[in-house]
């Protein structure tokens, strides 16, 4: 009798084991209610199909890839914009304006390789906030002295870059430690 009680005890116990959407839903509604633009979490998180049995360093590391190819999208099109310009000052600034991209992307890969450590610590968390918040403002100070006839379609890419590292800052403002 015992015996063959073994095989459902298995079964039962593996199955509740597999990941859930059901959590993983919630996590996400949870991180995406904190950030200012909500419905932009939801559409990032949600779409990627990692996230369906992510846990928070996973949505973590999913948020960090995202906003890196944005802020790599940012680059291509600074590098277009500055080729189109024709005041050296400004070409100056689309320089200066890469270089912080550069740095925003080197600094939420280096935030990515945090979540690769199994276990955090609070050192771990507090380099991890520092770089994400770093990857987050940096960009602005292309935005210090915006000229009259500064291309719209950089203020608007560099919002989308904004609200999609404010993702990465709620997610590592959610981290713990242990």
């Amino acid at each position: 009798m015992l015996v063959s009680l073994v095989p459902w005890f298995l079964f039962i116990s593996l199955s509740d084991a597999r990941p859930n959407r059901k959590p993983t839903t919630t996590l996400i509604n949870q991180i995406c209610s904190q950030a200012q633009n909500s419905s932009l979490c939801l559409q990032v998180l949600e779409s990627d199909p990692r996230s369906a049995h992510a846990d928070l360093g996973g949505l973590g590391k999913i948020s960090i890839d995202i906003a890196r190819k944005d802020a790599k999208q940012k680059s291509n099109l600074i590098a277009s914009l500055k080729k189109e310009a024709t005041n050296s000052s400004l070409k100056g600034r689309y320089d200066y304006c890469a270089e912080l991209y550069g740095d925003a992307i080197d600094d939420l890969h280096g935030a990515g390789q945090i979540l690769n450590k199994k276990v955090l610590s609070p050192f771990d968390i507090s380099t991890f906030r520092i770089k994400a918040s770093a990857a987050f403002s940096g960009p602005n100070f292309c935005f210090e002295e915006v000229p009259p006839n500064e291309p719209s379609k950089l203020k608007e890419a560099f919002k989308k870059f904004k609200d999609l590292c404010e993702i990465v800052l709620v997610i590592g403002a959610s981290l713990k430690s242990g």
